[in-house]
């Protein structure tokens, strides 16, 4: 029986029963702030990197740099000539490489710019490069860049005949708009157009791009006041009204810049941490279970709610806060969501907790939020029914560790973080 439920467990950790979920981890890049990620060929992946604040005014330089198979970074030789540089993209049969730069200076210009800083915007355009040989030819200026507004975020639609970007152009509904351009049989590239207001907002609508399928991704600001990423179904020859995508896709940060490596995996960007870090995401993968037994060697077994149950591993938290640490707690938040649909009739309790730090009111309800946040991912991101699921506050009258606030038995950080956590309670099997 032992053996059985350690492999059950182990398949709670990995696995989901039902629908899709995803997970994500982040690319191990060593600068900070990194975005922007798109596969390569072959099997390199460019990416962005914002170099700090410099001495000379309040300029933001950056340059793009290449991850190999090895996770070696370097530095991408071509266009260093560009000390502001974003947006790489690859047409898919890799003899196309678009990308933005900063055009020239205004000040006291407002604008969701990607290179904007202090009182200044440095307006925005696309560049174009060919394939010539084994490297890239000079870079050449898109046909509607313009010194009075910016163009950016550079893509192709999957045939290659529409070039998408955003710009804050004039005609648009508000903030950066996504636009399209036709290519010409001669190559020429064809007036803009705006993709209307089933796509664009009065917010900043950014960073288009296209799974394999045709369907469109982009962010926009309109939600949150942050970027939150965005799909639009492809219907025909127009695309449906955009969903907002679910966690981990979004979180409180920016979410952005997405780009599919196969149909379900790939990279996006965010600032979840505190800043733009690159993440890759895929779905973790199903297995069938048979109601509750499984089959070991020529034995039939059943897992009960018990055994499972006591194999949970409680939530925990940061000082002072109330949003679940995806990049820490996942495993802990699947095994949760698994054991509840693995058990449909199971009610649970989520006693939840503080530190000893701040009054007994905030820290109830400081307890109360961090349960009501497990509980929103059980129903948002697990499918659970609200009525299994009770939250119960005690803010810190339920410590686990031997210590307080009082200076002789004050808690260390261990110990502090041992206390912020959410826990659970058997309520109905």
């Amino acid at each position: 029986m032992k053996n059985l439920i350690i492999l059950i467990l182990v398949a709670f950790s990995t696995l989901a029963i039902g629908q899709d979920i995803y997970t994500i981890r982040q690319v191990p890049t060593d600068k900070g702030g990194t975005w922007g990620a798109i596969p390569s060929s072959n099997g390199q992946l460019i990416f962005v990197n914002n170099a700090s604040k410099v001495s000379r005014g309040d300029d933001f330089p950056s340059r793009l740099l290449v991850l190999d198979r090895d996770n070696k970074e370097t530095a991408l030789p071509t266009f260093s000539q560009y000390e502001r540089i974003g947006s790489p993209y690859i047409s898919s049969d890799g003899n196309e490489f678009y990308f933005t730069i900063s055009g020239t200076v205004s000040s006291k210009t407002s604008g969701g710019n990607v290179f904007s800083s202090g009182t200044r915007v440095y307006h925005l355009q696309i560049m174009i490069s060919k394939k010539q040989g084994s490297d890239w030819g000079p870079a050449e200026p898109f046909i509607h860049n313009n010194e009075s507004y910016s163009n950016g975020d550079p893509c192709l639609s999957n045939d290659g005949g529409y070039l998408y970007f955003t710009s804050d152009r004039s005609g648009g509904h508000g903030g950066t708009d996504i636009w399209r351009s036709r290519r010409g049989s001669d190559g020429s590239w064809g007036e803009p157009e705006n993709l209307g207001g089933a796509i664009n907002t009065s917010g900043d609508e950014r960073f288009p791009r296209f799974d394999f399928q045709g369907n469109l991704y982009f962010s926009s600001s309109a939600g949150s006041g942050v970027l939150d990423l965005y799909k639009s179904t492809l219907n025909g020859n127009s695309f449906g009204t955009p969903i907002r995508m679910d966690y981990p896709f979004n979180s409180e940060g920016d979410d952005f810049a997405i780009s599919f490596l196969t149909d379900d995996s790939g990279y996006l960007s965010s600032s979840r941490m505190g800043y733009d870090r690159i993440y890759y995401f895929e779905p973790v993968k199903p297995i069938i279970v048979r109601d509750t037994v499984k089959i070991i060697e020529t034995k039939i077994e059943e897992v009960t709610p018990h055994e499972a149950f006591s194999r949970l591993k409680p939530i925990y938290f940061d000082f002072n806060k109330s949003n679940l640490r995806y990049s820490t707690e996942m495993n802990s938040l699947l095994d949760l969501v698994l054991f509840m649909r693995q058990f449909p009739t199971v009610v649970i309790g989520l006693p939840s907790h503080a530190d000893c730090r701040g009054n007994d009111s905030y820290n109830m309800k400081l307890s109360k939020k961090r349960g009501e946040a497990v509980k929103k991912y059980l129903i948002e991101t697990g499918g659970i029914d609200p009525g299994r699921i009770q939250v119960s506050e005690y803010g810190a009258s339920k410590p686990v560790s031997n210590c307080d606030c009082s200076k002789s038995t004050r808690c260390n950080e261990v110990q502090f973080q041992a206390n912020r956590r959410v826990e659970y309670e058997l309520l109905k099997y």
